[in-house]
């Protein structure tokens, strides 16, 4: 089943980069020789360009996921074969987008996003520099399995309410049912310490709202939304759960003389 299931990856691997090659097949080749014109770039440049980076992030990703699977099974001959193509498809395209990119636009970005992600997976940064990078990543595509397991780690792991606000910040729309406890049960912590760090009730409601309807959340948004002392967190989480919008409070004149 194991093998079965890798060989089907391979082949939606193969047929994507046949896709992509087939729309790629007559290339515009610039001579070497010939220096590049710079000009203004117009929207559908950028617009090609973005696509072409997406396309060689995906295609980057699914030759990792080949080279791990084909590190874990034996050897197969027609696998081989399929990943000698994947590989082929990819060159073609890295040749055509220098064509179309004499400049390296979607070199340098793709740097940029490999850095990202290096960021990211990166113990040794801060938790917010970590979880900034993570806004660049989805946008590609590039918040895989590992991008997610290393943000919970941090937010079971960190050392204060901050740390933890930064890892929900870049796993919102990736929490996980561990993550979903662990959430409520830090909200409880941060209630019952007298609400201290307004930047991770925030983030804990944001990380909690895309699993309602959800009873316990429910509880959790609506104590929120009747006691938060800063007014605009707790109209997040009322919002969240359909009760009013609570006002501002007014601050007291001050009397003359």
């Amino acid at each position: 089943m194991r093998i079965a299931l890798f060989i089907a990856l391979i082949f939606s691997a193969a047929a994507l980069a046949l896709t992509v090659y087939r729309e790629f097949e007559d290339p515009i080749v610039i001579s070497k020789s010939a220096k590049p014109a710079v000009k203004a770039e117009t929207p559908s440049d950028d617009g090609l360009r973005d696509e072409l980076l997406k396309l060689k992030l995906r295609l980057a990703a699914l030759e990792k996921v080949v080279q791990r699977k084909t590190q874990e099974l034996e050897p197969i001959p027609q696998i081989q074969e399929e990943v000698a193509e994947l590989s082929t498809f990819q060159n073609d395209l890295a040749e055509y987008a220098l064509n179309i990119d004499p400049l390296d636009v979607i070199g340098t970005q793709e740097r940029e996003i490999e850095n990202a992600y290096s960021i990211l997976l990166d113990e040794t940064r801060s938790a917010g520099e970590r979880a900034k990078q993570a806004a660049l990543l989805k946008k590609y595509g590039m918040f895989d399995e590992e991008a997610v397991a290393s943000m919970s780690n941090l937010f079971f792991n960190a050392e204060s309410a901050g740390e933890k606000g930064a890892a929900l910040s870049a796993l919102k729309g990736h929490v996980t049912p561990e993550i979903r406890s662990g959430v409520l049960d830090s909200l409880s912590t941060e209630i019952a310490d007298g609400y201290q760090n307004a930047r991770f009730r925030y983030q804990g409601i944001e990380a909690l709202k895309p699993l309602l309807p959800d009873p316990e959340i429910e509880a959790m948004l609506t104590v929120i939304a009747q006691n938060d002392p800063l007014v605009k967190v707790a109209n997040v989480a009322g919002k969240s759960v359909g009760l009013p919008a609570r006002q501002e409070e007014e601050k007291p004149k001050k009397q003359d003389g």
